[in-house]
């Protein structure tokens, strides 16, 4: 296969759908809370019985952190486990065995910090049918994958990092559509579109809240990566339509390189090409990718005409990104290399060509496959061993249905919820020309796009890591150095993304030394830093009264300085006395060599904030770089290089990769997708077992 979704072409009898830029109707759904029975999921039948409670799905430790609530430096609180998700008949979630007996697996981390206010996040990793662990153990989770090598037990542990996004906020990590990752749907009740999705996350979440009361009323975040700019829309308006959850508080959504509107992405594969300098104009290459993408064009104008919007395109569109991989295909003494397409920066082996990246992902697997985790996290529910991206899930996901969710953003933002897109600026496959080519695109409050609206300069620690533009609830954040996991790349950077988005208040914070500093435009703000010991002090959320909360970190802030005074005070004193008897018989200070013992008085200040493993992630396995000084294969070379962070080693960036979508005859890895298979979807990383566990499936 040669395309990103050459197995999911579609028929083109979708039924007539609000036009883009046509947003009364589905504003005005929204605001009545009048949507479809679908969506809405009228008829569920309420809270699930038999749920497990709180202190059942608690994980007081994982190989590699015990006791994690008392962890000396990094405290986190995690729940996990299956949650049942089917509504009931006729409530939206699948006509007849579509659905039925399905769970949801869910893993919870509290915030560790209290910021004014409580906050959830919800997020969904794409695919479709991907893991939401790749979020929590190689994005923007607080656990990284220690490999057996590195420990006494010779497994594969985790540890704790800092910069995640359980730091201001409680994150829960679902795995959905049902038969995704840990969740359970039995084999002939997998899910077909996306609104049965969203009514088994309204039923998914009316038992969580029964589990966990102090969380339905928080202002919630959905939040996700890839296919989940499918996925994300869809639940907004159904979580924004339903009277089932009538406590619930949408405050945001974000979608980081998302897939959202094939009529825009599919032609910006050439506009990023060329403006990375992957492919010269006018040069072979360039004209035959010219040639498909008329191709393309040609299809988008006829689909248009039905007056259609799917989510994928046929045509030619699935060959537009395979015309800018395929000149960079390269064979060196028998040994083939295609550029990754999750990172231009990167060179992979042929024919996975990404598929095999991130590489903690062997890791992961060996991980979450492990007996003792299974237990641990409460996965039992399912029989078949952890994929991380399932290909019957994708493959049942058939969407013929479905419009492109970006028919849903406008009336997403008319109904007042900010939207927060970022794209990391070195992937190919949902890359940020396609995004930029969205905001600009969309139609809401009669207004069109991001207007006169400009781009400010997005500075960490007195470095550019992107660019940020916001205008009218909508706000798309460019982030430089980054892949389509932006996370893995450079997780302090989207540490200070959400929590600005969320507009977290740090005065609202005890008075502990900062390490980060952030300024958009000329607007900066300082933030607790990402790996100061200090955050030991801060006690655990546990829920509740937000008042408390604040009251309880100000006494403790209170308490914490006392003690330092007094420490401070106490030394000062035996120093003094010291002194004293030390001129009483005649002996001068430091005259027995020895150095004066220096007495830090506050937090360590770390220049970068990169004191931790979450600082930056260093490239290595089969993510490899290209010499930045080699010419591009297709005309290409040169392009930017990213500054190291304050005396961070960079990397270079060197345009000269080679790669694209193939199908092949060479064998895939051992957790890779199997020989003569390349599908490159829009969701996390295919895994396909050849076992019969259903494997084969999306990508990120």
């Amino acid at each position: 296969m040669n395309s990103v979704y050459d197995a999911r072409v579609f028929p083109r009898s979708l039924p007539p759908i609000t036009p883009a830029g046509n947003t009364s109707m589905l504003a005005e759904e929204i605001k009545r809370g009048e949507s479809s029975r679908r969506a809405s999921g009228t008829g569920v039948r309420g809270v699930t019985s038999n749920l497990p409670s709180a202190a059942d799905l608690y994980v007081p430790s994982l190989p590699g952190v015990p006791d994690m609530a008392t962890h000396p430096t990094h405290p986190i609180e995690v729940y996990a486990g299956s949650i049942p998700s089917y509504p009931g008949e006729g409530a939206g979630g699948g006509v007849g065995a579509t659905g039925v007996d399905a769970t949801l697996f869910f893993m919870m981390i509290k915030a560790r910090r209290a910021a004014g206010k409580q906050r959830v996040i919800l997020w969904f990793n794409g695919g479709p049918g991907c893991s939401s662990f790749d979020g929590s153990l190689m994005e923007i989770g607080p656990f990284r994958t220690v490999s057996e090598s590195k420990t006494k037990s010779g497994m594969v542990e985790v540890e704790l990092v800092e910069g995640g996004w359980e730091e201001y906020a409680t994150v829960i990590f679902i795995d959905q559509p049902p038969g995704t990752g840990y969740s359970f749907v039995p084999t002939n009740g997998y899910l077909h579109d996306l609104d049965e999705g969203s009514a088994h996350l309204i039923q998914f979440l009316q038992n969580l809240y029964h589990i966990f009361p102090e969380l339905s009323s928080v202002d919630t975040y959905l939040a996700g990566e890839s296919f989940a700019g499918q996925y994300i829309p869809y639940f907004a308006k159904g979580l924004l339509a339903t009277n089932l959850l009538p406590n619930f508080k949408l405050a945001g959504v974000a979608i980081g390189n998302g897939w959202i509107d094939g009529f825009e992405q599919y032609p910006a594969y050439v506009d990023f090409a060329y403006e990375k300098g992957l492919i010269k104009k006018d040069s072979a290459p360039a004209q035959e990718m010219e040639a498909i993408l008329q191709q393309c064009m040609d299809e988008i104008a006829r689909v248009k005409k039905n007056g259609d919007h799917p989510v994928n395109l046929g045509g030619g569109c699935g060959g537009v990104m395979s015309s800018v991989t395929d000149p960079f295909v390269d064979e060196t003494n028998g040994k083939k290399t295609c550029m990754n397409v999750y990172d231009v920066r990167l060179v992979d082996d042929w024919p996975a060509c990404g598929m095999n990246w991130p590489p903690d992902l062997g890791d992961v697997y060996k991980f979450l496959r492990r007996p003792d985790v299974v237990t641990a996290l409460h996965a039992n529910k399912k029989e078949t061993a952890w994929v991380e991206c399932d290909g019957r899930v994708g493959s049942e996901l058939t969407m013929y249905k479905t419009p492109s969710s970006s028919d849903l953003l406008p009336g997403i933002l008319e109904a007042g919820v900010p939207i927060l897109m970022f794209a990391g600026a070195e992937d190919l496959i949902c890359n940020y020309k396609g995004i930029e080519r969205i905001c600009d695109g969309l139609i809401w409050d009669g207004k069109k796009g991001m207007g006169n609206s400009t781009s400010d300069e997005w500075f960490i620690n007195g470095t550019q890591v992107g660019t940020w533009r916001t205008h009218r609830n909508l706000t798309y954040a460019k982030v430089y150095d980054s892949s389509h996991m932006v996370g893995f790349d450079v997780p302090h950077v989207t540490n200070d993304m959400i929590t600005r988005f969320m507009e977290v208040d740090f005065a609202l914070l005890p008075g502990i030394a900062s390490s980060s500093k952030s300024r958009v435009g000329s607007i900066d703000r300082v933030q607790l830093g990402l790996a100061t010991t200090a955050a030991a002090g801060i006690p655990l959320l546990k829920g509740g009264n937000t008042d408390w909360e604040a009251a309880y970190n100000v006494g403790s802030a209170l308490m914490i300085l006392l003690f330092l005074i007094s420490i401070v005070g106490l030394y000062f004193f035996f120093r003094r006395k010291a002194h004293l008897r030390r001129q009483k018989f005649g002996i001068m200070d430091g005259a027995d060599g020895s150095a004066e013992e220096r007495v830090p008085l506050g937090a360590l200040h770390l220049e970068d904030g990169m004191g931790s493993p979450r600082g930056k992630r260093l490239r290595k396995g089969k993510g490899r770089a290209r010499d930045p000084d080699s010419p591009g294969l297709a005309g290409g070379g040169g392009g930017r290089s990213t500054p190291p962070l304050n005396g961070e080693r960079g990397h270079g960036h060197g345009r000269g990769h080679s790669g694209g979508g193939h199908g092949g005859s060479e064998g895939g890895s051992e957790f890779g997708s199997p020989a003569g298979t390349v599908m490159f979807a829009l969701g996390d990383e295919e895994e396909d077992e050849a076992k019969g566990q259903g494997g084969g499936g999306g990508r990120r």
